[in-house]
């Protein structure tokens, strides 16, 4: 929520993507801080009840990967925590929550909020409980990796990845180390975006892409471009030992069945790890320049897809010719692939996929300015149930091999989508 207001890049060629790349995702965090974000949430926020069949439970993996540095600095490993939301049996006693657990609670309000936002976290309801033991009684469950918008916090996406949970799914959320606002991790270290800054003084080609040398700006792109594909692709692989090892999730885990989604420069991510990686069944792109990430001449995907846009009302003109413009070339490389699914929703923003913000909005204001992320003839929950509707119907047709009526046509239930479809 970080970068709350941050629009789509919506850039017309190659070489000017690697500008933005740099431009939008590195530059923010070499330059003076962006605004604190203001919450002025004073009451108990209650966000909506999960609607799947199981109970969720929600835990953490901290996983490093030794072999790759963290971003400059060969001597600093790649680490990071991994949001976990799971189908679960919690105790007849127990209740949710807490919406964030500490560490990440007091980061994260440390680092982002004003100061009187202090406490908003905990007045955030959860329906998911943690550490609860896993559902076993069902036997094992498909895994669907997620990545976050660039900037953005995993924990704001908490409704939306919770009731896809819910409908029997294991989602693995995974965050950017140094992009993610806040990760803490379990020696007490917290990982920073505006860390970068530091890290790129160390590296000469980072060095001189901020003055603006053309091949300085392609190298550092090329080394971080595919950073958080990587990051999912070791943490898919970390989840075998989880599923022997782990003492809530042993079991659990159907490795046989993974599916990738992501929202904005994690929905390009994500097709990135299906370019990369042939265990992924499907891949769901929820409002992304994919090619921000993926080589524009890029084989076709062999994994089902489904690309998933907003209908920007918060865009200007000019703004909605441009978004048109990238929608256009990435729905004509995602719709090689087949099946394929193409989907838009009226009346959303970018940022109303970013479930839990889209709650916060009428308390927020960044700067002095406040922030519109839905049409006012539609609701936060109604946005939600929309977009996780159709994410889980996509990942259970070509996951479980359930058909799913959604998947035919448009409908009745949910007239604000309009569906193309190729198969």
């Amino acid at each position: 929520m970080k970068y709350l207001l941050n629009r789509k890049i919506v850039l017309p060629a190659a070489a000017i993507l690697i500008l933005a790349f740099i431009a939008i995702l590195f530059l923010p965090k070499l330059l003076p801080s962006s605004p604190k974000i203001n919450i002025a949430l004073h009451e108990e926020l209650i966000l909506p009840k999960l609607n799947g069949q199981f109970k969720v439970g929600r835990t953490t993996v901290y996983l490093k990967e030794e072999g790759r540095p963290a971003l400059f600095n060969k001597k600093i490993p790649r680490e990071w925590v991994a949001t976990i939301f799971y189908p679960a049996i919690p105790e007849t006693t127990s209740t949710p929550g807490p919406y964030a657990e500490e560490p990440l609670k007091t980061a994260y309000t440390n680092y982002t909020l004003t100061e009187d936002s202090a406490g908003v976290l905990d007045r955030i309801s959860s329906n998911a409980y943690w550490n609860a033991p896993a559902n076993h009684s069902h036997g094992a469950f498909p895994i669907l990796l997620f990545s976050p918008g660039g900037g953005e916090q995993p924990l704001f996406y908490s409704t939306l990845l919770e009731e896809i949970s819910s409908h029997g799914y294991v989602v693995v959320a995974v965050p950017e180390p140094f992009d993610t606002p806040v990760i803490p991790l379990p020696d007490g270290r917290i990982l920073t975006s505006d860390q970068m800054a530091k890290l790129c003084k160390q590296d000469e080609a980072c060095k001189k892409a901020i003055s603006g040398g053309e091949s300085a700006i392609q190298e550092v792109t090329d080394k971080l471009k595919d950073n958080r594909a990587r990051d999912m692709i070791f943490t898919l692989t970390q989840l075998e030992q989880v599923n022997l090892e782990n003492p809530l999730l042993a079991g659990v885990l159907d490795l046989e069945k993974v599916g990738v989604f992501g929202h904005s420069y994690g929905g390009a991510s994500s097709v990135r790890v299906a370019q990369l990686d042939d265990r992924i069944d499907a891949v769901a792109v929820l409002d992304s320049d994919i090619f921000l990430v993926i080589p524009e001449d890029s084989e076709a995907l062999s994994q089902a897809v489904m690309y998933m846009t907003a209908s920007n009302i918060d865009a200007n003109v000019q703004e909605l010719e441009e978004i048109s413009k990238r929608n256009t070339l990435a729905a004509a490389y995602l719709g090689k692939s087949t099946p394929y699914y193409f989907i838009n929703i009226a009346g959303t923003t970018h940022q109303s996929f970013q479930s839990d913000a889209m709650f916060l909005a009428p308390y927020i204001s960044i700067g002095g300015e406040s922030v519109t992320l839905n049409a006012s003839n539609t609701t936060p929950t109604r946005v939600t149930q929309v977009i996780s509707t159709y994410v889980t119907v996509f990942f259970d047709q070509h996951l479980t091999g359930v058909e799913q009526a959604l998947l035919t046509g448009s409908s009745v239930s949910y007239p604000e989508v309009t569906i193309t479809i190729k198969k």
